[in-house]
């Protein structure tokens, strides 16, 4: 049995749907002429991999940027 802290592994589909949301965003984003800071792609492929959900996304590009400048 899973240990209860074990976070469930998400389907291929699921991450092919969470890697098309980080691509789209990141299309939106330049179209206002943003760029993501490479440094910051742990994050988004922590979201995609499923180790993160959505809504952990803003406080952790929050912290890197207080801690990155």
């Amino acid at each position: 049995m899973a240990s209860t802290l074990e976070k469930t592994r998400i389907s291929d589909a699921e991450m092919e749907q969470r890697r098309r949301l980080v691509n789209s965003a990141d299309h939106s984003n330049a179209m206002e002429g943003l760029k993501r800071d490479p440094a910051t792609d742990q994050i988004f492929e922590a979201f995609i991999r499923g180790e993160i959900e959505a809504t952990d996304i803003v406080p952790m590009l929050k912290e890197f940027r207080a801690a990155n400048g």
